[in-house]
């Protein structure tokens, strides 16, 4: 392989994961980001790795952390997992997809932290363009009937809701953090994609995001408010985003809103995992096996199918790791958070800026606690609002504080 080759490869690496990202939200099909990432992405990362220009990954204490984590789920549901052999299999390519999205994105966050300004403007745009693309699709073709989705892989509400407030949340971070105050025109834009993802978000009647929004913004406003933000200008912001959002709810019956929110209860979640903590698997140690179907776990016949309980995944990122992966898919989790939390702490950022960074983790946290099956899976939305802001808030404590477009 050339060097000017894999040369050419790396330098147009950020503008494929631009049109990936492009795609992931506004993309005219929903497998169209993932038919990307295979062709186009996944090839990309195997240059990277055979030229040798991603060496610097090899000392990269999470990335090795969550590699081993994917190797041992991977390996280990060929011993424990249920069900046929191909749900095996399934499960190894889960966890080889998995390895290559690590990659990817540590092949191209050196390039958001040396321009992170522009990116974070990137991810405005995109984010305004896929909120007001669904409120549109919501209001024009559904009718106002069920719940809003977006284009591209946000066919799910839960997802479209946590993938717009991440992005919204990354961008007000990097653009918060710049010495110069934000110019107009950004300041602006920052405020519409606001406006837009709130009003979103409700339409989604996703209470996940919602309630990660209701405590996001405030804990922001709180932050903003100790930094020495203008008073005006903060109380400006609220106003326009309260009328916004107050008009949507009163156009859609804010009766009629909540009726829809508290009617579907706890969605069956809180039956769901008591059949799979109730009915464990052989051994806690290392759970059912990586991809393991709920329709072959004990749980089904001895609780779920007798009760009416409709059951497709655990619905809780951490629940399926403990039920996929065991306490030792638990611990790789403990371990890659705690390798998190230090790197912020003893990193060598500005004391605001490291709670800044905290908030975000506590965001993905709330977005991942009660949606999707586990950290591991094939390409979907769950790699966009978990381990994107992740690997972002890992190199972001990693890199020198002074940065510039």
């Amino acid at each position: 392989m050339s060097a000017s080759f894999s040369a050419r490869v790396a330098s147009k690496f950020p503008v494929l994961m631009a049109v990936w990202l492009f795609l992931a939200v506004l993309g005219p099909h929903q497998e169209l980001y993932k038919v990307f990432f295979h062709g186009i992405i996944a090839p990309a990362v195997l240059v990277l790795l055979f030229s040798k220009r991603l060496s610097f990954a090899r000392v990269d204490s999470l990335l090795k952390v969550a590699l081993c984590f994917f190797v041992y789920a991977g390996v280990t549901t060929f011993f424990v997992g249920l069900g046929p052999i191909d749900g095996h299999f399934r499960a190894l390519r889960w966890s080889i997809e998995a390895a290559f999205g690590l990659l990817a994105l540590w092949a191209w966050l050196p390039d958001v932290m040396r321009r992170p300004v522009w990116w974070a403007k990137y991810l405005l745009v995109i984010t305004c363009c896929a909120a007001l693309a669904g409120i549109l699709k919501f209001v024009l073709l559904d009718g106002m009937q069920g719940r809003l989705t977006g284009f591209g892989g946000l066919h799910n509400p839960i997802h479209a809701g946590a993938v717009f407030i991440v992005f919204l949340a990354i961008a007000h971070f990097v653009l918060a953090k710049q010495v110069a105050p934000t110019a107009v025109r950004d300041r602006l834009l920052l405020l519409f994609t606001l406006a837009l993802v709130a009003v979103a978000v409700l339409l989604s009647e996703s209470r996940g995001p919602i309630v990660a929004m209701l405590a996001y913004l405030p804990f922001i406003a709180i932050v903003e408010l100790h930094s020495g933000v203008r008073l005006r200008s903060f109380l400006i912001s609220v106003v326009a985003i309260a009328m916004v959002v107050g008009a949507v709810v009163i156009t859609y019956g804010p009766e009629s809103l909540m009726d829809q929110l508290m009617a579907r209860g706890t969605s069956y979640r809180l039956e769901i995992w008591k059949g799979y903590i109730d009915y464990p698997p052989d051994s806690w140690l290392f759970g059912f096996g990586l991809g393991t179907e709920s329709r072959y776990v004990p749980a089904v016949e001895a609780f779920w199918k007798p009760n009416g309980i409709p059951v497709f995944h655990p619905h809780s990122v951490y629940v399926g790791t403990l039920v996929e992966t065991g306490i030792i898919g638990v611990l790789f989790l403990i371990l890659m958070a705690g390798l998190l939390f230090k790197s912020v702490y003893s990193s060598a950022l500005a004391s605001q800026e490291k709670v800044r960074l905290v908030g975000i983790l506590g965001l993905v946290f709330i977005l991942t606690l009660t949606v999707s099956q586990g950290v591991i899976s094939s390409i979907k939305m769950l790699w966009l609002f978990f381990w994107f802001p992740v690997a972002f808030v890992w190199f972001w404590s990693k890199v020198s504080p002074e940065r510039t477009d």
